[in-house]
């Protein structure tokens, strides 16, 4: 019996840093940089650096979130 649904395979999806990389549209030495500086959340196991894809979008969301933050600031009112 199966019990994986789509939701618990996207939770499982892991990405290589390459793959990773492609999605954000940047280049692979700056994933493997982000991911050595910590700020891009990875999995090590070993040698092998993996990305859950669910941090992958989480992180991006946080991005995108300080970028809003950083402009409502910077605005001028009035």
């Amino acid at each position: 019996m199966n019990d994986r649904t789509p939701q618990n395979d996207y939770d499982l999806d892991l990405l290589t840093v390459p793959e990773a990389a492609k999605l954000l549209r940047i280049s692979r030495n700056l994933a493997y940089e982000l991911v050595a500086r910590n700020e891009l959340p990875a999995v090590r196991l070993g040698r092998v650096i993996r990305i859950p894809r669910y941090s992958l979008d989480e992180w991006i969301a946080s991005k995108a979130a300080q970028r809003v933050g950083l402009r409502t600031l910077s605005s001028p009112h009035g």
